[in-house]
């Protein structure tokens, strides 16, 4: 079960992981507010529909957790308000984390941040402030540098990864991504001396993802 990529939908990969088993939990989803069906844009009761999915994850979350175990739940400002009461009433909401990417595209102000969601687990203790800051987005282009390629439209840098990995566990845990990506979460773990537990439906991201891993893996052999 350590280590392992899932190519199926996270509630049904879910089903493999053990109770009481996960230590940090750190994932990033679609934040469902572009396009709608018809073309238009989306609005904020266009998630309304995806409440029982994560009513449902946030429970799958709680059941495989540890009771000490960290969650960081990514979103945006325009899906806070609704992720937020779910979160708080099968998680529990500790703080919410602003991560500063220093740029991006807008035309009422920058859009230059993104928000996490964040659970304290029984016993933490994390030092610091509730904003990040220092580590740049791939839209500045310094990611690239730090993180390799960007290969997946809302790829999070490694290094913001690592430091909320840093922050809240320690070498052998085992961290859950249930929005794989092109495998960010995984990359970070294994850069870290973590074990993982990726899960990615669209098979063009989940074969991005084992590359990714297995030269991460490769890479972290050859340094120890």
């Amino acid at each position: 079960m350590r280590n392992s990529v899932f190519n199926d939908d996270c509630l049904e990969a879910l089903k493999n992981v053990p109770d009481n088993t996960v230590d940090c939990v750190i994932t990033d989803p679609p934040y469902f507010l572009g396009m709608t069906h018809n073309g238009h844009k989306g609005n904020f009761k266009d998630l309304t529909i995806c409440k029982p999915f994560y009513r449902d994850l946030f429970k799958e979350f709680t059941r495989v957790c540890k009771p000490e175990a960290c969650i960081y739940f990514f979103c945006d400002w325009r899906g806070y308000a609704f992720y937020y009461p779910i979160f708080d009433q099968y998680i529990g909401a500790s703080n919410m984390l602003v991560w500063d990417k220093m740029s991006g595209p807008g035309n009422h102000y920058a859009f230059i941040h993104e928000l996490i969601l964040f659970h304290a687990g029984k016993g933490a203790n994390i030092g610091g402030t509730n904003i990040i800051t220092g580590i740049n987005s791939f839209a500045s282009g310094a990611a690239r540098k730090e993180g390799g390629v960007k290969v997946h439209p809302t790829q999070k840098p490694v290094a913001l990864i690592e430091k909320l990995i840093n922050d809240s566990t320690k070498p052998g845990d085992l961290i859950l991504d249930t929005f794989g990506g092109s495998g960010t979460t995984a990359v970070a773990a294994v850069r870290t001396g973590r074990d993982f537990i990726l899960m990615e439906q669209d098979e063009v991201y989940y074969m991005k993802a084992l590359k990714r891993i297995e030269e991460a893996k490769n890479e972290y052999r050859g340094s120890h």
